[in-house]
């Protein structure tokens, strides 16, 4: 296949998604794709995908398919910003695996439509790693890689496999398609050796990202408009699942939030006269806490009781709340509300006693009913996470504290209501 019939393959699945599915079809409308043999893959900067011609033609034309869309997914989930300040190789790979998965949702509406598409063998799938966000598969690849200090080559990346007591580590090749680009920027201009596949992060300016976001905002917008228009039943309803995802995608995890919190809050109790043991090794020497070993005792959860909560969520967050307090050394608080706050557990310590900390009263839903509460019970939170499925009302203007908002952590369940700005008033929000 030349280059001619390439361009004419690439131009025949543009008229295709126009016709069938024109939310896609006018996103690469409007996106260049250029060959580029000075690449071992493919690429995007955010603006353009290039390819290298002699990759594409190793595939079949539904993985060449594939390719194309796993460019465009790495563009509108803005994986170029996302990526900065991250160890490039975990991050791309991470992204790789968000990618895919995202993919391979999309794979049915797209063969039912009549478009070949397949999977490349070369890709990287790990379904383990489905429900999370770029930045929470980063965060899990770098901590095993950290830990896998005996790696034979830093081509190679670690990822555990399975659940479990099945769980185990394979390393894999990371992955050569280029993400952490600098906007306009293609790897020649980097000055990058083009065979490590890597184009480090960089920290371009706020402008350079800032633009770059409202350039892809107005794609989606204007392929938002194409698909209205459009009578084409295939992929409309992913339509909106992947603009859903897209928008939630960048929340920062709640658990990373918290642990936020209480290091700024435990950074005003630590001192150089106690200092922390475990980095001596390493000739450091770092602030310890001193002899007061639970200084965090102020922290407060409130966990919606209503039964919108599934038994599965409500666990999980109990588990790592627990996980977050032991990595503290510190003690916590939990209250249950519906219409009023109810089972109020003080004082916590232990992963027994957490998980034992249950609701015993259900009703409706009114998060006023726990700013009362707070007031009420002159209760000062240094931190505060309150878990619900969204659907809790409004605010009332009497309940707006501002000094509480700025120690809140809203979480919302996985299939609760979707995150929108009024949420925002109670402080930062994100999902479980």
């Amino acid at each position: 296949m030349n280059d001619n019939n390439m361009e004419e393959r690439l131009t025949a699945f543009k008229m295709l998604l126009l016709r069938k599915m024109p939310f896609y079809g006018d996103i690469l409308t409007n996106v260049p794709i250029v060959s580029d043999l000075s690449i071992p893959t493919a690429c995007t900067d955010g603006r353009t995908i290039r390819f290298n011609p002699v990759f594409f033609r190793s595939h079949k034309e539904g993985e060449q398919h594939f390719i194309i869309m796993h460019e465009v997914m790495h563009m509108l989930m803005l994986h170029c910003v996302r990526g900065i300040g991250k160890d490039p190789r975990i991050f791309n790979t991470a992204a790789d695996i968000v990618v895919n998965t995202e993919l391979m949702r999309l794979r049915g509406s797209m063969q039912a439509a009549g478009i070949s598409f397949e999977a490349p063998k070369d890709g990287v799938f790990h379904p383990e790693y489905s429900m999370n966000t770029a930045e929470e598969v980063y965060e899990r690849l770098l901590k095993v890689n950290r830990e896998q200090k005996g790696r034979k080559t830093k081509k190679k990346i670690a990822i555990l496999k399975g659940y479990g007591k099945g769980q185990h580590t394979i390393h894999i090749d990371s992955p050569d398609d280029l993400i952490i680009l600098l906007p306009g920027e293609g790897p020649a201009q980097a000055g990058i050796p083009l065979e490590t596949g890597l184009v480090p992060p960089g920290i371009p300016g706020e402008d350079s990202a800032e633009s770059l976001e409202k350039h892809i905002a107005a794609i989606i917008r204007h392929a938002e408009e194409a698909a209205s228009k459009g009578r084409s039943p295939y992929g409309s309803y992913y339509v909106p699942q992947l603009l859903h995802s897209l928008a939630e995608s960048r929340y920062i995890p709640w658990k990373r939030l918290l642990k936020d919190y209480l290091m700024d809050k435990a950074s005003e109790d630590v001192s150089y006269a106690t200092p922390e043991r475990k980095y001596l090794h390493m000739e450091l020497i770092l602030p310890g806490h001193g002899e007061r070993e639970e200084t965090l005792e102020n922290i407060w959860a409130f966990v919606d009781s209503s039964g919108s909560i599934s038994q599965e969520e409500m666990g999980e967050f109990l588990t790592q709340l627990y996980r977050i307090m032991k990595e503290f050394h510190c003690k916590m608080n939990l209250a249950y509300w519906d219409t009023k706050v109810t089972d109020i557990y003080k004082n916590i310590k232990g992963e027994k006693n957490i998980l034992n900390s249950l609701p015993h009263h259900t009703g409706g839903t009114d998060i006023n009913c726990v700013y009362r509460w707070i007031a009420e019970n002159k209760v000062k939170p240094d931190v505060m996470v309150i878990l619900t499925d969204g659907y809790y009302g409004s605010l009332q203007e009497s309940n707006r504290i501002p000094s509480l908002r700025k120690k809140t952590i809203l979480v919302i369940s996985k299939n609760g209501a979707v995150i929108n700005d009024a949420m925002k008033v109670l402080g930062k929000v994100t999902r479980l």
